[in-house]
């Protein structure tokens, strides 16, 4: 049960860990602009791209959820 633990907790570290490099290349490619590189730039439009295509609403809705969801965890006693 406890290498189960383990392995959430770095699962969830390098989950966590993507999101920050998404999020700091979009700001870097709103920041620097074009001349940020290729890789900074194509993870940029990706992620632009893909939450572009999603349908009106469904960010908002996930941040509700997310949102929900902490305040539920602060509650519950550990």
């Amino acid at each position: 049960m406890k290498m189960f633990a383990q392995l959430r907790t770095i699962g969830w570290a390098a989950i966590e860990g993507a999101f920050l490099l998404i999020v700091l290349c979009v700001l870097l490619d709103i920041v620097i602009g074009p001349q940020t590189g290729s890789f900074v730039s194509s993870v940029a439009k990706n992620a632009t791209a893909f939450l572009q295509a999603l349908p009106p609403g469904v960010v908002v809705g996930m941040a509700a959820v997310g949102v929900v969801y902490a305040l539920f965890k602060a509650r519950q006693p550990r």
